[in-house]
This record gives C-alpha cells, structure tokens and sequence, in this order.
C-alpha cells in the first residue's frame, strides 16, 4: 500500500515537472540577467526560441501526428501577430493606458490573434483538405502568399511600409507561461480520444474511415488548433518586435519551421521543441563568423539530415511529455514514441 502511495506522489511530481522546470528556467534567465551574466540580445534570443517552439508544435499536429504536409505557418503568425497588434495599438492606444489595464489588453490581444488565425484556418483548412500530400502543401503556400499581398493593401496596419508602434508588451515571464500552456495542451490533446483518431489518420486514412473515425473533422480540427497557435505565437513576436512587415512572413520563413520540425525529429513533441530551440539559437551563437555562420548552419543540417534522418530525438520522448498513466506501461528508460 505504501509502495503503490509513494509512486503515485512521484508520478504527480513528474506530471507536475514541466511547469517546474519552465519556472526554474524564468528565474534563472532573470537572476543571470540582474548579474550581467546574460546581455538583454540573448534574453531577447531566448524568447523567440520559445515562440519558434510554440508554432513548431502547432506544425507538428497537423504535419507530425495528423499526416497532412502544410508549410503555411507563416501566414497564420501573420495572421495573429498584425490583428493583435491592431488591437493594441488602433483600439487601445488612446488614450495612454494604465499600468494595470495594459496586462488585460495585451491578454485579450493575445486571445484576438489566436481566434482570427484559427478563423483563417478553417476557413483555408475546411475546402482543402480533401487535398493530399503536394497538393495541400501548394494551397497552404499559396494562402500564405495572398494574406501577406491582402496586408500590404491595408494602410491602417502601415501596408508595404510596415506597422510601427506596437507597444513592446511581451516580456520572458509572458512568453514562458504561453509557452507552457502550449506544451500542457499538446500533450493533453495528442494522448486523448482525439489525438489517437489523428494518429489513426496519419496511419491509415482509409481504414480509419472503415472503422468509423470522421476524417474530415478531426483534420480540420488538427488544422484550426496549429493555426491558432500559431496565431497566438504571432502575437506575442508583435509585442516583442514593436515592428512588423509583411516580409517578415514570407515562404522562406514557413520553410524555416519545417526544418525545426523535421530536424528535430516529427514524430515527437520532444523533437519539435528540441529542433526549434537549437537551430534559433544556433545562427545567433555563430553569429562571430559573419557571412560564415550560414555556411556552418547549412553545414551543420546537411550533416544532422544524413547521420540522423529521423531527427535528434529519434522518435522517442521525454518522460514527462507523457502523461503517467501511459508512462507506467511504456519502456523502462521512460523514451518511447507515442
């Protein structure tokens, strides 16, 4: 009895071990900071290697665990990051706002992002998904390209010229908890009843609609909640730039979280997050070796892709990604695909 008491308080510390560990994480950036360890560019390095983590994880549902092949993310941040940053800077700028409204008008910026991106993503989501493999990844490309054509035709947002003024509202503390909450909500949803029906899409389409699994809905579903994420990844870059232009959001840069995904490994929330982390950081920390530090990268993805082509993690996940229940029948050394 006392046996089985004791591991369930365990396993409650390690569901309880990534909230921990991201707190850790914020004291440790701040208390660095304070002492003059760590300069405010790489405080600033951090912080969008967790955004890029954010949308990566959005890439990895709809790609990784539903099987579809979408490289629109890049419109979806636009999405969320220039409807956010209207809502801060059109709506709430006038006039000067208090100190202890501002967090409620940044939350609801946050909250506009995320739902005019998953609008968008039904909307492009719901008709093209009957769509498979090249063909969805062209549609997605495309509506990409036509919301950041749509962007510079509206001058209220600074059209071909750029949106200036957004308030810096995004701080590291902000960007940790969303991050956090994105990994909490990942994992909840790819190890319930809608993620296994995802994962039976991604295996075998066909005999999933044998067995009763509506398709459509839970790809359009998968879809809505990347490009919601993404949305909300979107925003808070907006109040972390103060700037945004619409090649900022270009083709290249969805290709950019293709790579995060791939490189880290698709089939995990581990690789996503591993992926987009290391090769953020990565261009930054070769940043002495000037023209160079694009050669070593290229270099470095080359040599990754041919040594470890299912990606860094290799398909295997951190224990604590894995809720306890589903951990306690898994492999001993706690590394298993899901």
């Amino acid at each position: 009895m006392e046996k089985t008491t004791t591991r369930m308080i365990v396993a409650k510390i390690k569901d309880y071990a990534p909230a921990l560990g991201l707190f850790v994480f914020y004291l440790v950036c701040i208390q660095l900071r304070q002492a003059g360890y760590v300069k405010n560019y790489w405080l600033q390095v951090l912080m969008f290697a967790l955004i890029n983590g954010m949308v990566t994880l959005g890439l990895y549902l709809i790609n990784g665990i539903t099987g579809q092949f979408s490289i629109g993310q890049a419109g979806f941040i636009s999405v969320g990051a220039y409807s956010s940053g209207a809502v801060t800077t059109l709506l709430f700028n006038f006039p000067p706002l208090s100190v202890y409204v501002k967090p409620f008008v940044f939350l609801l910026s946050i909250a506009v992002g995320g739902i005019v991106a998953g609008i968008c993503g039904y909307l492009i989501g719901r008709p093209s998904l009957r769509l498979k493999g090249d063909y969805l990844a062209i549609v997605t490309l495309a509506f990409g390209e036509i919301l950041r054509a749509i962007i510079r035709c509206i001058p209220q947002v600074g059209g071909p010229r750029g949106f200036t003024g957004i308030p810096r509202y995004s701080t590291l503390g902000w960007i940790v908890v969303f991050f956090g909450l994105t990994v909490w909500l990942m994992r909840n949803y790819i190890h319930s009843s809608f993620g296994r029906a995802c994962v039976s899409i991604r295996e075998d389409e066909l005999a999933s609609e044998t067995m009763g699994v509506d398709t459509t809905r839970y790809k359009v579903q998968a879809f809505v909640l990347g490009a919601m994420i993404a949305g909300v990844a979107g925003a808070l870059l907006a109040h972390v730039l103060g700037f945004l232009h619409p090649d900022q959001f270009n083709y290249i840069r969805s290709t950019d979280f293709l790579v995060y995904l791939y490189a880290g490994g698709a089939g995990t929330m581990s690789g996503a997050i591993v992926g987009a982390s290391l090769l953020t950081i990565l261009p930054e920390a070769l940043r002495f070796l000037a023209g160079w530090r694009l050669v070593i990268y290229g270099i470095v993805l080359v040599l990754m892709m041919l040594y470890r082509p299912t990606g860094i993690c290799g398909g295997k996940e951190f224990p604590f990604l894995i809720p306890h229940v589903e951990r306690d029948a898994l492999s001993e050394n706690g590394w298993e695909t899901p």
